[in-house]
């Protein structure tokens, strides 16, 4: 069994990035990028209070 290095990634995690092509990394930096921004945003307009929570939410999900 192999000993994991401390504070690095696994191996296999490693190998898999290797064997990604160019374009499919740069899709995947672009959407980390993306969620990097896009979590702290979501998260006030859930968590905030009641009335703007309600109309943040109205935007992107239509009541029924």
């Amino acid at each position: 069994m192999e000993t994991p290095v401390k504070g690095g990634a696994p191996p296999d995690i490693k190998e898999r990035l290797a064997a990604m092509s160019r374009g499919k990394k740069i899709v995947l930096v672009v959407f980390i990028i993306w969620a990097i921004q896009a979590i702290p945003k979501w998260t006030a307009a859930i968590v905030a209070d009641g009335e703007t929570s309600a109309a943040i939410m109205t935007f992107f999900i239509t009541p029924r």
